[in-house]
C-alpha cells in the first residue's frame, strides 16, 4: 500500500479553502473587524452568500424572521458561526467534487450527515459543560474526520478495500487501517488541515478525536475531549455513517479530562436528540 510520503504529495490534488473562504477565516479571527466588512468579503461570491443566508435561516438557529441581508446574519449570528457556515459550505464541496478518477463506492452523503452530526454534537456538549467559545467546537467537530475526504480522493481503491473490511467484518475505520497496514485517516487529515493553515486546535483534534489521552497536556485538551464524546456517541446513534461498523471505543481519559458525569451524559444527549431533528438544511445543502 501507499507510503505516507507518498500520500502526503498527493494532498496537492485536494482543493484548498479558496481566497475568499481563507479571507473570511482571517476576518471572523479578528477583533478589529466590522460586520461590513465580512459582508463585504463573502459577497465576492453569490453562491457563498446565498447558502450561508439559507444555513443562517435553518431551524437549527431559530432566528424568528428570515434574514435577508449577510450584515444582519452576521451581527446576529455572530463572526465565528458565520465563518463555521463558510467552512461547512467549502468542506461539504470538497467531498461532492466531481472527478475523473475510480469512484471509491462509499456513501458520501452518509459521510457527511457524520460530519454534521458530530459539529452540532460537539456544540451541543459544549453548551452544556459552559465550554466559553461553543463556535470553535462546531468547525473542530465538522472537519475530525477530513481524512477519510482526502484518502477517498488520494487513493479510491485503498478506501474501497477500508470500507469493504469495515462493512463485511463490522470492524472499526481505523481497525481496518490497521489491518492494511496503511497511514490513519488522522494523521492524513491532520496534515491536510495543517497544510490548509487552519489553527493548532483544529490539527490536533483531527489527529487526536480518537485518542485524546495522547494531548491531555495540551492547552486544547478539552477540545479534543470534546470531540472525541460526540463523534463516539454520534457512531453509537448512527452506526455505519461514518463508514465505520464496529463498536466505537470511548477513551475515558475524554471522561477525565472534562469530569464528564453520567448525569450530565445524559443531559446531552437528550439535548442533542432534539438538535439532529434542525440540522436539514446542513444535510441537504
Amino acid at each position: 500500500m501507499a507510503s505516507i510520503e507518498k500520500m502526503i504529495d498527493k494532498l496537492e490534488e485536494l482543493p484548498s479553502p479558496d481566497f475568499i473562504v481563507q479571507r473570511i477565516i482571517s476576518l471572523a479571527s479578528d477583533p478589529n473587524t466590522s460586520a461590513r466588512e465580512l459582508a463585504e468579503a463573502i459577497m465576492i461570491d453569490a453562491s457563498l452568500s446565498a447558502k450561508i443566508l439559507k444555513l443562517a435561516n435553518s431551524a437549527y438557529y431559530g432566528i424568528p424572521r428570515k434574514i435577508t441581508v449577510l450584515n444582519e446574519a452576521i451581527m446576529i449570528l455572530g463572526f465565528k458561526t458565520v465563518r463555521n457556515l463558510a467552512m461547512s459550505v467549502f468542506t461539504y464541496g470538497a467531498l461532492f467534487q466531481k472527478s475523473k478518477r475510480e469512484d471509491s463506492g462509499i456513501d458520501r452523503r452518509a459521510l457527511w450527515r457524520h460530519f454534521v452530526y458530530v459539529a452540532v454534537a460537539s456544540e451541543t456538549l459544549g453548551e452544556i459543560l459552559g465550554y466559553p467559545v461553543k463556535e470553535e467546537l462546531f468547525m473542530n467537530g465538522l472537519l475530525h474526520d477530513i481524512g477519510k475526504v482526502a484518502l477517498d480522493v488520494i487513493s479510491p481503491k485503498l478506501m474501497k478495500a477500508l470500507h469493504k473490511i469495515t462493512s463485511e467484518k463490522k470492524r472499526n475505520f481505523i481497525e481496518a487501517e490497521n489491518l492494511l497496514e496503511v497511514p490513519s485517516h488522522t494523521l492524513i487529515g491532520a496534515k491536510l488541515v495543517e497544510k490548509w493553515l487552519l489553527p493548532e486546535m483544529v490539527v490536533q483534534s483531527v489527529s487526536g478525536h480518537h485518542n485524546p489521552d495522547l494531548y491531555i497536556d495540551s492547552i486544547n485538551a478539552e477540545i479534543i475531549a470534546i470531540v472525541h464524546i460526540a463523534d463516539v456517541v454520534i457512531n453509537i446513534m448512527h452506526p455505519g455513517d461514518s463508514l465505520s461498523y464496529g463498536k466505537p471505543e470511548l477513551n475515558h481519559e475524554a471522561l477525565n479530562i472534562l469530569s464528564l458525569k453520567p448525569k450530565i451524559l445524559s443531559k446531552f444527549i437528550d439535548r442533542l436528540k432534539d438538535k439532529l431533528e434542525k440540522v436539514d438544511e446542513f444535510i441537504n445543502m
